[in-house]
Order: C-alpha cells, then structure tokens, then sequence
C-alpha cells in the first residue's frame, strides 16, 4: 500500500468502500475504533483511504489504557452529542464492539468474516457475535445495499 502497487480494497473487506458511501450519503456521523494501538492504526486507516469517511474521528488503543476503550467512546457520543443509543449503529468483528453498542440500545452488525476470502461466514466467529447480542450477521459486505435498507427500514 505505501507503494502504491495495490489498491486498497485488496485489504478491506470486500464491500466495504460501497458501505461506508451508502452511510456518508445517508448523513451518519461515523467514528472508527480499533483495538490496535493508535499510530498504526490512523497509518492503516490513511493508506486504507478511508479517514475522510470518519467526521466523528479515527480511534485506536491508547498506551495509558484507560484513557481510551470502545466503551469510553460509545459513552462519550451519547452524552456530548444529541445522539441516543438507539440511533448508534455499530458495526465490529469483535464482542466487545458489540456488546457495548447493544448496552446503549443500538443496532449491530457482526462480521463474521471467514478469511483470507470474506466470502462466507466463520461459524465460531458468527456464534460469538450472536452471543455478544449482534442483530445482523454478514461475511462481507457485497449485499451493502439490502443491508443499508434492512437497518434504515426500521
């Protein structure tokens, strides 16, 4: 990537470019989070040409721990903004991701991503994501546009 003899895309899960438009277009203020230390993750982020999707901010793990989790930030939206945790959609491979939009009300997708090709999904990764309360289940996001319509629909 930092070569540019890639495109992005060969490094997101397919569909998700299409995703975050049909998000921007709808007017979400979107934020992204990482577990993965913050220097690398903004870098991934940029090469990934993805930054200019994230009005709310691009977030990754913090050296001081606890100044920075999923949870803070989930948090900090319902009460610094006029958000309510039932208008949150979150989106997350991970429980914790999950778990914490689900405690506030929203609305959750998992990806089950089975990789290297994203085009089914892992069962032990889709029963965890279930466990962790996720109301949508996707190995990609190829069907971005019935998703976008089941999640706006409601």
């Amino acid at each position: 990537l930092k070569q540019e003899r890639v495109a992005p895309e060969q490094y997101m899960v397919p569909g998700a470019r299409q995703l975050l438009e049909g998000l921007k277009e709808r007017g979400l203020k979107m934020y992204l989070a990482s577990g993965t230390d913050e220097i690398y993750m903004r870098e991934e982020a940029r090469l990934l040409g993805v930054v200019p999707f994230f009005e709310g901010g691009v977030y990754g793990a913090q050296e001081d721990y606890q100044s920075f989790s999923k949870k803070i930030l989930i948090q900090r939206i319902v009460s610094n903004t006029n958000v309510r945790g039932d208008e949150i959609v979150g989106f997350g491979d991970g429980f914790v991701e999950i778990e914490e939009v689900k405690l506030v009300g929203g609305v959750t997708v998992g990806v089950a991503t089975k990789e290297p090709a994203c085009a089914e999904v892992d069962d032990w990764k889709r029963q965890r994501l279930i466990g962790a309360g996720a109301d949508f289940i996707v190995p990609n996001f190829l069907a971005h546009e019935k998703l976008l319509h089941s999640l706006f629909a409601r």
